[in-house]
């Protein structure tokens, strides 16, 4: 069996979306893997299913993170080793990730704090 902290963002999606005919298994590891893909499509990393493009949503993105670390602390002692791996993985690639995020200049669309989604590559001045 694969180690889902070691799939890239890109196979984890696949191997979810090859599951989606199925009702996923109601286990704390898929919970987890849920919010990082999640916060991977927030930080911009894996394109929007429905629109096929990335966008970036910071807030969210943290808001996903923060989430997952959440949970790390509420089930500490109370997970198995492998688990317990899985959220040091996951929260140290989403961690460098949204570092490097904040650092990066522009996005192709951006979505600020209230929702609203600003498309950079339109100049048109609303026309």
């Amino acid at each position: 069996m694969t180690d889902d902290a070691e799939l890239s963002p890109e196979e984890l999606v696949e191997k979810m979306a090859a599951a989606a005919g199925e009702t996923p298994p109601a286990t704390l590891d898929f919970h987890v893997q849920t919010l990082f893909t999640q916060a991977l499509m927030a930080l911009g990393r894996v394109p929007n299913p429905i629109t096929g493009k990335p966008i970036r949503n910071m807030p969210s993105a943290r808001h996903f993170i923060d989430t997952i670390a959440m949970l790390e602390v509420k089930t500490a002692g109370n997970r198995t080793q492998e688990e317990s791996k899985l959220f040091e993985e996951i929260l140290h690639q989403l961690r460098m990730q949204f570092t490097l995020e904040q650092s990066s200049p522009v996005a192709p669309m951006v979505v600020e704090g209230d929702g609203d989604v600003d498309d950079e590559s339109d100049d048109e001045g609303g026309q």
